[in-house]
Formats: C-alpha cells, structure tokens, sequence
C-alpha cells in the first residue's frame, strides 16, 4: 500500500517515481548492530538471512564510540536490529557487578545504549533481541537480572540453553492486545532461549508483553505505540527453520521501516512548519536553541504553570537538533506575554519585555548562523532549507504588547514578527478572549479594529488562536487578508473555548484562511492524553469540513503541548506516517506541512 501511495501522485515526475520505487523496493535498509569479538564487528548469518528473507537490506553497523559515526549511520539506514551477544556492564544502571558475570565489553554496552537512544530519536523502528532486548531496557532506565540461576532461583526453566536453536524449548505467553500479540497473532508461543541475564525492573514509559511461565519478562514496547519492540528470545534462529510466526517479526520491522522510510523521502522536498511554540519563554533559564539542551529546574510559580504541563525537571521540546532529528524545516516562535494590568506603566513594561524577548531571539539564531536564521518569507524558508538550516520566523503571543500605542505594530514588524496573536488568557485593549473574558468589549473594540488594519499594512498575518468567537468573526470582517489559528482544534470534536466552531471555521477558509491543529490534550479530547490518532482525526475532520487548504499544524510546544507519543520535535515525524497510513498523498500532506501557511505568510 505505501508503496502505491507515491505512485498514485500524478504530479511527480515518472524518472522520479522509479527512483522512488527503486529505494522502497530494493533499498529499505535495515542496521544490525555487531557482536565484538577478538577486535572483529561481526554478526551471526541468521540475522542477516532472516532479514533478506523478510524482505529487507541488511547493513552491518560497526562498533564505535565516535556516536557523531553512528549519527551519520542512522540517517542513512530505515530501520534498527539490536542483536544478541554477552552480558551488560552492571555500572551502567547503578549496580555492582555480580560474582556470576564473568566478561562483557563495555565498550559494545556504550555504543549499543547510544544507538538505540538516537535512534528513538529519530522515530527509527527498533527492534532488539535478547541482548538487544535487554539494551533497549537499560538505555531507557530499566535494570537487569544479572545471572537468572542466582538472583530468581524459583525459575524452573533453563534459559540458557544453545542447543537445538532452531526450534522452541519453553512457552511464552504474550499480552492480548500488544503490537506483539497484533504481530504474531497468537497468545502462546514456544521459544528458544540462549540468556543468563534477563529485565528485572521495566524501563519508565514500557510494558511487558510476554512472559514465560517462571515470570521472566520474554517481551518488552512503550506504552505510547511506536515501532519499538524487544524480545527475550531469537526468532532469526527459529527463521532458519522456515518459522512464520518468528518471520512476522522480521516482516514487521520491514514494514515500519518502510513507512519511515516514506516520511523520510517526503520531508526532503516538502516544506514542514510548526506555527506555534513558546520556546523563547524559557530563555531566562540560560537555555541555547542551537544546542541539545539539559533538564531545566522549573520555577512554576515564577512560569505561572503547572508541574502537570510543565514538569520540575522540564526538557525543552523544540532546539535545532530536535528540529533536525524530527525534519522539520521550520517553527514560528514566540515572545509570549501572560495578560498583565493595563496602566501606562506596565503596559511600557510589556512592550520593552516583547522586544528584548525578539532581541534574544534573534540574537540566538545569528549565534547559530551556520545552522539556523531569521525567516521573514518563504523565499527565506526555501533558501535556508536549500543550505541545510532551520528557518526561525518570529510571533507574539498577545496583542498586549501592543499596549495602547498603534505604533508598536510597525516597530514589530520592523523587528521581523510574522504573526501576532491578538490575546491570550484574559480580555486586552484589542478584544475580548476566549477564556477569562469579562465580554469587555462584545468582542473586537474600536482600537483593535484599528490594530487589525494596521497590521494588514504592515503585513503581519493575524492570530486568533485565543480570541473569543465573537472577536474573530469581527476579525474576519475588517481584515483585508487571510487569518490564521496557530494554534487551536475542532469544537466539535472537543468542546473547548479556544477551539473552532464549524460556523467559524467555514468563515475562516472562506477568507482563505487556516486552522492549525494544535498538539495539546486538552484540545483535542475531554478524557484522558491525546495521541497522533487524535490530533490527525481533528485534521481530517478539517479537510472533510473546508478542505485541504485550510489546515495545519501548530504544536504549542514549550506552552504545554505535547501528545502520548509525540512528545517533541525531534517527534513530528509520527504525524506524516499517520497521514500515509490514513492515505493521504504527498500533494496534500505537503499542504498539512506547510504549503497552506507558506500561502499565506507571502499573501
């Protein structure tokens, strides 16, 4: 099916529908981490022959601690095979080696541990098996049995056991509705079983899925769905003896590699926007967004944010290098302002923080020139795709930096802002808001009818992500030019104040505007954490409303977005292969990404 997805695009070129067609069929690249053995990278054939047989290209991928190597490696390849081999350096999850273990190379456990993790990153599909299996559990915090015999005496069966490898010694039950149980079909398998060591406590954010009678954990996913899979056993071994059930797995990894592997072709001719990140709110954290920044200690009451959204140990969502991980070319952000009294004082108070909010900004990108700037046009974005940056476009979030002063609008323009959100939380001088409104002005006042002609000649796009119903259809009726919500959802499928009506949203796409879905719970459903399914169901309820060009995606990361298993930007990723799965072409998906907005920032 992927594959007929990019044949059924009629405007691409058929010398690059074969060269399409080529790298899906012949080229779908599956890494396979290596033993280390008498200063060899090598690996058994059964890896390799069971990856042929499934259907995909198998690389070998040398040992090496040069993870800028590695890197480079994972960029080329589709998918992840983390082989077997000896025991895990204990130290490495903060215990002591025990008595029993004999040998392990540490420097294999340092190389394995960062392959999985960049490669996680990078939404790769992974799959480890028994060693690698154990890796994928320690890299993401989970400890091991270090010798079965000695540390769960009351197993009974022998799991190490390397004879007869090609056939089962021992049943494994598998978790009903897993992927596992999705892929094999099954709720009791018989496996092979070559180990000593073993999971012991389960890595944060995974579940078991299988285990065998005596309790060993046989089978390891997240819990947020993505292509992440560890099992306690060797199926290629079992493959070797024409095994269906264990080819599945192999056959699945393909599959989701393949789908990675369309997402990846896309977003390299594609240009892909986030509307809507707060980012710049943490600057007062010391945090640079050229770099792969640590854990911030939080201050809520200063953040004005819960622990809930906002965690003590916050990791920022959008830098460059999640923005390169996760192809996305571009992201509008921020300077955010929390609505404020509006006396003279602190309303020249708000206008200078806005500035010096614009001025670190740009401050930073110019730091990070040789791999991000300033985007101002499309022509910007375009050119900085072609030389391998990140284009950084600049917002305000409130039209409370305005103050009172209508001047304000050209100075920010003058300073680069693309868009300005006309409120935030709570009424301003321009209009009344969508949450914490006093209905002070029945919707836009004389002022903000005066700020909306002023930022059409200027050409700042306007946002009413955040405005009442009533502003925005006022909005709608003064502005000479399309408008925008950077960041809001479908009412109707979530019944929130900053969501869109139908009503409003026919309005919108009638002045050629557009929505863009935003990845906060929240917004998306009443009950419980949102996931990729969700926010993609509020795109496609769009399209079915409007049409496919009045739709997009605005994250509000770093402003409390985030979804189960889209936590970030090095993330986005997950949405395009929602998109190819629910049939979307690359036409329309490129118009998701951001060939709507792109419309309208050069409008």
């Amino acid at each position: 099916m992927a594959v007929y997805l990019f044949f059924q695009q009629k405007h691409v070129p058929l010398p690059q529908l074969k060269e399409i067609f080529f790298i899906l069929i012949y080229t779908m690249l599956i890494g396979l981490s290596v033993n280390h053995k008498d200063g060899l990278s090598c690996i058994s054939d059964a890896y390799v022959n069971a990856v042929v047989k499934a259907g995909g290209t198998p690389v070998l991928i040398p040992l090496t601690t040069d993870f800028s190597v590695l890197d480079e490696i994972l960029s080329q390849i589709d998918g992840l095979i983390l082989s077997g081999g000896g025991d895990i350096y204990a130290p490495l999850y903060d215990e002591d080696l025990h008595p029993a273990v004999e040998s392990y190379d540490l420097e294999r456990d340092r190389s394995d541990i960062q392959l999985v993790r960049r490669a996680a990153e990078k939404q790769i599909p992974v799959l480890g098996i028994c060693r690698g299996h154990q890796i994928i559990n320690v890299a993401f915090g989970g400890n091991l049995i270090q010798d079965i015999p000695s540390q769960a005496p009351e197993s009974k069966i022998n799991h190490n056991h390397p004879e007869n490898g090609e056939i089962g010694t021992h049943s494994v039950t598998i978790k009903s509705g897993s992927a596992l149980h999705r892929i094999i079909k099954k709720e009791n398998i018989s496996v092979n079983s070559f180990h000593h060591q073993s999971i012991k406590t389960v890595a944060p954010g995974f579940e078991i899925v299988a285990q065998s009678e005596d309790g060993i954990i046989e089978a390891i996913e997240p819990e947020n769905g993505k292509s992440v899979l560890g099992v306690q056993w060797h199926p290629e071994r079992m493959v070797t003896a024409n095994n269906d059930t264990m080819l599945s797995i192999f056959r699945q990894i393909i599959s989701d590699a393949e789908l990675y592997r369309i997402a990846k072709e896309i977003h390299k001719h594609i240009y892909s926007i986030d509307s809507h990140c707060d980012t710049p709110m943490f600057f007062p954290y010391g945090i640079d967004i050229g770099k792969r920044n640590r854990a911030i200690k939080l201050n809520h009451q200063k953040l004005g944010a819960s622990p809930e959204e906002f965690p003590v140990d916050y990791q920022l969502k959008v830098d460059i290098p999640k923005m390169q991980k996760g192809m996305l070319d571009a992201v509008f952000m921020v300077a955010y302002l929390e609505q404020g009294k509006r006396d003279a004082e602190t309303l020249q108070k708000t206008v200078e923080k806005t500035e010096s909010i614009i001025r670190e900004l740009i401050r930073q990108v110019e730091n990070n020139k040789d791999i991000a700037g300033i985007a101002k046009t499309t022509g910007d974005l375009k050119r900085l795709k072609k030389e391998g940056k990140k284009a950084i476009f600049i917002g305000i979030e409130n039209g409370y930096a305005i103050g009172k002063d209508i001047r304000n609008v050209k100075k920010f323009a003058d300073m680069g802002v693309k868009y300005i959100t006309l409120s935030h939380n709570g009424d301003n001088d321009i209009c009344d808001a969508a949450v914490d409104s006093q209905l002070e002005h029945n919707g836009l006042s004389d002022f903000g009818e005066a700020v909306v002609k002023e930022m059409n000649l200027h050409r700042i796009i306007i946002d009413i992500s955040h405005t009442s119903e009533k502003t925005s259809f006022d909005v709608l009726k003064v502005s000479k030019y399309p408008v925008i919500a950077s960041h809001s959802s479908v009412k109707t499928l979530c019944d929130h104040p900053r969501n869109v009506s139908d009503s409003l949203m026919h309005a919108i796409a009638d002045k050629g505007g557009i929505i863009q879905i935003c990845l906060y719970t929240h917004f998306l459903k009443k009950n419980g954490r949102a996931t990729v399914k969700d926010a993609v169901d509020h795109i496609d309820y769009v399209v079915k409303t409007v049409g496919i060009d009045h739709v997009g995606i605005g994250s509000d990361f770093d402003g409390g977005g985030g979804l189960i298993d889209l936590t970030a930007a090095n993330e986005m990723p997950q949405i395009t292969m929602e998109l190819l799965r629910r049939g979307y072409s690359e036409e329309n998906i490129a118009k998701i990404w951001g060939g709507n907005l792109m419309r309208i920032i050069d409008n």
